[in-house]
């Protein structure tokens, strides 16, 4: 829904408990990258810890070793020296500008950006200068894009290419993204990944959420996914997404009025966006099949939820009751294809389609019967 390019910039703001390390940890077991640069900057120890006793232990899915074999970890907390934590940053970039010199492909994880700021702000404060906006010095937006722009893809001298992408977790107080961290992070980067309070305590997990969040990405991407997955990716991407922003708009008719007030047909948008949410956005990192989706079985389950969906607007455009669709099981099987077709067995897909369109069919027959 929102990709990140190699060598591009991401942001995962959140609050307290969203999930940002979390969604680090995933991506840097699961992306595209041959060496992973992981910055604690100003964070607990024990989250140090867990980085290094997880990354330890997790199986690395391209060579079958662990991940810590392919990944540099620079442990700065928040109990070492104020001069140390703003260093980190530019330690870890500077490291993986050098592997991206020797070809390689580096996925920077920098958790968090944040902590690095408050450490600029506390520097500035015992250097007596003048504060800007919450006490952060004048130049932290520039400091900010000094970062970010270390970025991008490369061709190397010896004709390899090597790229450097940067995913900065951003901890704002409260989880007010109109702090002056988040919004100048924003400035600097084409992928925003806005973390969820409200998500995460209904333990919907990665807790993005989609309405806040946006890649750039999509245009320069286009291309890759029609030649490499299918020619219609975008345009269900596009789809989806269109049914999720019109879903908004219906909940806070919702909440206003409730949904007795709703036709059939803007009830069934509502039931469809929910599968969208648990069935295709919420993913299990614990389960086998569910951790990591490949694009084409992602492409698969996007064509069924819209298949459903257009069977069913025909059919309440016939008077199909939606209570009967609803209690007939179709939806609950469309949400549970992600732990139920393996991302191996692509061609199951056909046959549950079938056997979806055979249960509307006989929905559609019992509604004339009774007619």
């Amino acid at each position: 829904m929102f990709p990140i390019a190699k060598g591009g910039t991401a942001a995962v703001p959140g609050g307290v408990g969203t999930g940002k390390t979390m969604t680090q940890h995933q991506i840097a077991k699961w992306c595209d990258a041959d060496i992973i640069v992981y910055i604690g900057c100003g964070e607990r120890g024990n989250e140090m810890t867990q980085v290094l006793e997880e990354f330890t232990a997790l199986k690395d899915p391209r060579t079958g070793k662990s991940l810590m074999e392919r990944t540099v970890l620079i442990a700065n907390t928040s109990n070492m020296p104020v001069a140390a934590r703003e260093a980190s940053i530019y330690t870890g970039i500077t490291l993986a500008e050098y592997y991206r010199d020797m070809g390689y492909h580096i996925a920077i994880m920098a958790d968090s950006t944040s902590r690095w700021a408050e450490a600029l702000r506390e520097i500035s404060g015992r250097l007596e200068e003048m504060p800007a906006e919450e006490g952060y010095p004048a130049y932290l937006p520039s400091r900010l894009s000094e970062f970010y722009e270390r970025t991008g893809a490369y061709e190397t001298l010896n004709g390899r290419e090597g790229s450097v992408t940067v995913i900065g977790a951003v901890s704002p107080q409260g989880s007010d993204f109109s702090e002056p961290v988040t919004q100048n992070t924003r400035r600097f980067v084409r992928c925003f990944w806005g973390l969820d309070k409200a998500l995460a305590y209904a333990r919907h997990y990665p807790a993005i959420n989609w309405n806040m969040s946006y890649s750039e990405y999509l245009d320069d991407l286009s291309h890759f996914y029609e030649s490499e997955v299918d020619p219609k990716f975008n345009e269900y991407r596009t789809e989806i997404s269109a049914l999720l922003k019109e879903e908004q708009s219906l909940m806070d008719i919702v909440r206003l009025i409730g949904s007795d007030v709703l036709p059939d047909d803007q009830k069934l948008i509502i039931e469809i966006a929910r599968l969208i949410r648990v069935g295709f956005l919420q993913q299990n990192a614990y389960h086998a099949e569910d951790t990591y989706v490949p694009l084409d079985k992602q492409f698969r389950m996007m064509e069924l939820i819209l298949h459903v969906y257009q069977r069913t607007k025909k059919m309440i455009a016939e008077h199909v009751d939606l209570e009967a669709i609803k209690s007939s099981g179709i939806l609950e099987l469309v949400i549970k294809v992600k732990y139920d077709i393996p991302n191996r067995q692509l061609e199951r897909f056909d046959a549950l389609t079938q056997q979806i369109d055979g249960m509307l069919d006989a929905l559609r027959t019992k509604k004339k019967e009774v007619l």
